[in-house]
């Protein structure tokens, strides 16, 4: 793949795109460094689970951006300690039995009726 310059999607900086990233280095180094934290943070905690909006607020991410991550498998040794509200049920689950932040037997159910 040749080597493109483009606007980062974070700051805006013009810089080499010389991979698939849509991000600078700066801003792929502070990403990385962010999700190590949010990794490190959950870990950590004494609670036995950490519910997601206490990171999306400590850490200043949207559930798009966690999604995101989750989903690009940032967050797999964690994914059984983080927890979400279904928005179906309102039942607190593990993020890693979800779908779109409905638990799976929500999912089913929707499906089901498909």
């Amino acid at each position: 793949m040749m080597a493109n310059v483009a606007n980062c999607k974070k700051c805006g900086t013009l810089f080499l795109q010389t991979s698939k990233r849509d991000i600078c280095d700066k801003c792929f180094e502070a990403q990385n460094k962010m999700l190590s934290e949010i990794n490190t943070f959950v870990i950590t905690s004494p609670e036995e689970t950490v519910p997601i909006e206490l990171i999306l607020q400590k850490f200043n991410l949207t559930k798009d951006e966690f999604e995101a991550f989750y989903l690009a498998g940032k967050f797999v040794k964690i994914g059984q300690k983080v927890t979400f509200v279904c928005s179906k049920c309102g039942k607190t689950v593990p993020i890693a039995n979800k779908t779109n932040f409905i638990c799976n037997s929500c999912a089913k159910k929707l499906q089901n009726e498909i």
